[in-house]
């Protein structure tokens, strides 16, 4: 999964930013705990689980 473009299905806070459904990036690393950690369009890092995002396959 690592690589693969996401967009999140529901808003998520992180480090004090909002992000929003709707909004994308690209996974940089999955975690057993069933987070991710997704670099967001705009730059900034999200934690969401596997269950709040669909991925756009290559």
């Amino acid at each position: 999964m690592r690589g693969i473009r996401i967009t999140l299905t529901i808003d998520v806070d992180a480090l004090g930013t909002r992000h929003r459904a709707g909004d994308q990036g690209t996974v940089e690393e999955v975690h057993t705990d069933g987070h991710l950690t997704v670099r967001m369009d705009n730059g900034r890092r999200n934690f969401p689980t596997h269950d709040e995002v669909t991925s756009e396959q290559p």
